[in-house]
């Protein structure tokens, strides 16, 4: 059995295609994550600004023993997710299933128990209204982070680029749940549930949908 070889002109074209869409340097590479990061995350620092800073009516130490939690949550989920690990592909599939899983949890049960030791927080009541604008701003504090995370994971993942789409919708997640939380004056436990842990389950789903779209390595027709 004998392998055809492609034609001259064939590996002619192919070398010229490369040679003129030379791979960036890993530090290049470097400087345009941090740079697409930080204009994904200046979006939810004009979305704060423009609704008047940062300020809650609750305990002081209920607020920063949460944001603190979350925080932590945040760049956890963050790290596990954009970052490769020092693969080209990324995390293995279970750390990336474990991200886009457990995030919502870990911000359910750290609220759990800061609302354990402040128990008067959950008697502060929130009516439909409250509830539907911590939806809104969840959502639109995590539109920036998602879109980033997205554009440095863009064409990288031949396996499961749902997963890790899912994996950069929770990260995302996070961060809008943490910057309403630290807007929000409710903290009820279903108000907790419905208006700051849902929508990081609703992006996690959306990020799923993108990343099946985005991510997923494609083949260049441009050699052929």
């Amino acid at each position: 059995m004998t392998t055809e070889l492609p034609s001259a002109e064939l590996r002619e074209r192919v070398l010229a295609a490369a040679q003129s869409h030379p791979a960036p340097t890993r530090a290049a590479g470097r400087k345009r994550n941090t740079v697409v990061i930080a204009l994904g995350f200046a979006l939810p620092v004009a979305i704060s600004a423009w609704a008047g800073g940062p300020g809650t009516r609750l305990p002081i130490g209920y607020t920063v023993l949460l944001g603190a939690s979350w925080l932590l949550v945040s760049l956890v989920a963050t790290w596990e997710a954009v970052g490769r690990g020092g693969s080209m592909l990324g995390r293995p599939a279970v750390v990336r299933a474990v991200v886009a899983g457990v995030t919502p949890v870990a911000l359910l049960v750290t609220a759990s128990v800061a609302a354990l030791l402040w128990p008067a927080t959950l008697a502060i009541p929130a009516g439909l209204e409250e509830h539907v604008v911590c939806v809104v701003f969840t959502i639109l504090f995590a539109l920036g982070p998602l879109v980033a995370f997205v554009v440095v994971r863009r064409q990288s993942d031949p396996v499961a680029p749902t997963l890790t789409g899912a994996a950069l919708g929770a990260a995302s997640g996070a961060w809008g749940a943490l910057a309403i939380e630290l807007h929000c004056a409710h903290a009820s436990a279903f108000h907790i549930v419905v208006g700051h842990v849902l929508p990081v389950v609703f992006l996690t789903a959306v990020g799923a949908l993108v990343g099946s779209r985005v991510i997923g390595m494609r083949a260049r027709t441009d050699l052929l």
